[in-house]
């Protein structure tokens, strides 16, 4: 996704910062990594309570990019649109890909054991 992200960019010609946009992919995949992770280890004691571990990972990605990325995109005092998507983007990205696998996990657990 990242690579057809800044091909976009690069055949309209927008202005490119690869390291503002590498620090955005990073910090998405590590968060959402730690969540699903987070949701298979909970899954096996707690599964009731997978959607309220979703939702604090969606608000934990929203405070890492207001306390981290938010200060380095504005550095030149305003948010551009390019700026903007290269979090938003990979955000969406990451919670259609968290979203699909909670499904297949709780369907997992609502399967009865067929063995």
């Amino acid at each position: 996704m990242g690579v057809l992200h800044y091909g976009v960019l690069f055949a309209n010609e927008w202005p490119i910062s690869f390291t503002d946009m590498t620090w955005a992919y990073f910090l998405n995949l590590a968060l959402a990594y730690g969540i699903y992770f987070a949701m298979l280890q909970f899954a096996a004691q707690q599964s009731k309570h997978l959607g309220f571990l979703f939702l604090i990972g969606s608000a934990l990605k929203f405070v890492a990019y207001f306390v981290i990325l938010q200060p380095i995109f504005s550095r030149d005092g305003s948010l551009s649109k390019t700026e903007f998507f290269y979090f938003f983007i990979p955000y969406l990205t990451c919670l259609i890909a968290e979203t699909l696998a909670l499904v297949k996990l709780l369907r997992e657990i609502d399967q009865p054991n067929n063995s």
